[in-house]
Parts: C-alpha cells; sequence; structure tokens
C-alpha cells in the first residue's frame, strides 16, 4: 500500500513542478442547444393561431399577435396515428389526443408548427406537459407534395380509459369551444421559458 501511496505523491509533486512538462489536454466543449428549436406536429387545439399567440407572447402584459404565428404553421399530416376526443369526469372535454392506430391507412391532419425560438418550444412543451398525460415523440410530417419532415409530436400518455371512440373535431372545436377554452385554460396561468438573449 505504501508503495503506492508515494508513487502518486511524486506523481503529483512531478506534474505540479513549475518546470516540469504539462499534459496538455483539450477541454471538453461544453454542449450547446440547438439555435433553431425541433419544430413540432399540432393536431388539435394548438392548431388554433389565436391560441398560439395568447400562448407564446413574450409577456403576460403583451398583446397576442395572430400575425407572428401564422407564418409558423402549415398544413402537415402525420400517418399510424389517430386523433381522439377524451374524457374526464362526466363527459367530453375540448382535449384531443394522438394514439398509435392498428390500421396501416390512419393518419392525422394537423399543422407543422415551427417555433421561433427555444423560448416559444418550452412554452409549448410546458403547456402540453402539464401532468405528464402527454409525451413528446418524434414523428415523421409529410408537407406539400412528397416532403416529409423530421419533428415531435405529442402523443397521449395517459390512461386509455379516458380515450373516446369519437375522433376529436377541430371545426366544431373552434366553432363551440375555443372560447371557453380560452376562459379555463389561460386565466391566472403562465407558461415558462424565458425570452432568448
Amino acid at each position: 500500500m505504501l508503495p503506492v501511496f508515494l508513487l502518486s505523491v511524486w506523481w503529483r509533486l512531478i506534474l505540479t513542478h513549475p518546470h516540469s512538462p504539462r499534459i496538455i489536454t483539450k477541454p471538453t466543449p461544453k454542449p450547446t442547444m440547438a439555435t433553431t428549436p425541433r419544430p413540432l406536429f399540432v393536431y388539435g387545439n394548438l392548431c388554433a393561431p389565436e391560441l398560439l399567440a395568447m400562448l407564446l407572447r413574450e409577456s403576460d402584459e403583451t398583446a397576442p399577435d395572430v400575425d407572428k404565428i401564422l407564418p409558423m404553421l402549415q398544413p402537415a399530416t402525420v400517418k399510424g396515428y389517430e386523433r381522439r376526443s377524451l374524457y374526464f369526469g362526466s363527459g367530453y372535454t375540448q382535449h384531443p389526443a394522438a394514439i398509435a392506430s392498428k390500421d396501416p391507412n390512419a393518419s392525422i391532419q394537423g399543422c407543422l408548427l415551427t417555433p421561433a425560438t427555444t423560448s416559444q418550444r418550452r412554452k409549448l412543451d410546458n403547456f402540453e406537459s402539464e401532468g405528464e398525460a402527454y409525451k413528446c415523440v418524434p414523428v415523421q410530417v409529410h408537407i406539400a407534395t412528397d416532403q416529409s419532415v423530421a419533428a415531435d409530436m405529442y402523443l397521449w400518455n395517459g390512461s386509455m380509459e379516458k380515450i373516446s371512440p369519437d375522433p376529436w373535431d377541430f371545426a366544431a372545436f373552434v366553432k363551440n369551444g375555443l372560447q371557453d377554452f380560452f376562459l379555463n385554460v389561460f386565466e391566472g396561468m403562465e407558461f415558462g421559458g424565458e425570452d432568448d438573449q
């Protein structure tokens, strides 16, 4: 035991002596966050530009600006999944759920959302991850004619007992549920994600 101890002391003295040759190592680079956030495939209430404008505004005092949101959205499709209505408590909610489908021809119509900043992406993740009912999964999103884009999608991660057999209808949500959704969801809520410097 003693020789090993003496050897380690001797080695430290050599390395710390001012005239000893130095072993030069390159510092490990710090991981950097991507400057462009990964796009998202949205298929439910996040397809409503009014809702996104409210969610992605710079601060609670900033007025929502739909004109800033529209360039971030484009029609898109994801194959292999179904969009269903959810039931909580006594009945239907305004929330949809994407679930994997056994039907090989199944697909979901939605939007490819390309956040402009990492702060916006964090706000979306915080909004959807509340209660861990959804998890973010990678998907291939089909846009335009034959183009596909790698993106993320919020997949249902909760109890399958809450999944209705009924499909979720975006047009019905906009017509009948969007105003209530604003009142129920945004009243007094904050959605993290500091603005990028």
